[in-house]
């Protein structure tokens, strides 16, 4: 048994030795980080963080738009909300995604001459990530 005791000891000290590894977190990992997404919706306003009034179609006669965006995978970067008639660019606004998934908008008062093909996109680092087409009727 005197031979054995060593041996013995060892393993003891090897489960009374709390187990100090841990699994990295997949961003220390060197994992790739998922890539930014977004679901995109147009509606007439926003009430308590939800779209009000969608559609994908309004009168010239609605005023104001809002596009809704509930944006994933940006946490602490900045997305634009790029408004088009047409192909021309009308109106460009940045805004920090703070967390993960964030809501976001933005709102555009249309001009007189709103009728047309409308869309907004989100886009993060030069690249749309989603748009939403509407018609202003």
């Amino acid at each position: 048994m005197r031979k054995y005791w060593p041996a013995v000891l060892l393993a003891c000290a090897a489960f009374a030795v709390p187990n100090r590894a841990t699994a990295q977190d997949a961003s220390q990992a060197g994992a790739p980080k998922a890539a930014a997404s977004a679901e995109v919706a147009v509606g007439t306003s926003v009430a308590e963080r939800a779209l009000v009034g969608a559609a994908e179609s309004f009168p010239a006669t609605s005023g104001k738009l809002a596009c809704f965006a509930r944006i994933q995978n940006a946490e602490n970067t900045e997305v634009e909300f790029v408004w088009y008639k047409g192909d021309a660019e009308q109106a460009r606004v940045k805004q920090m995604v703070k967390t993960n998934p964030y809501r976001t908008w933005s709102t555009k008062t249309l001009p007189d001459d709103a009728k047309g093909e409308w869309r907004c996109d989100v886009v993060q680092d030069g690249k749309v990530v989603q748009s939403a087409k509407f018609k202003v009727e």
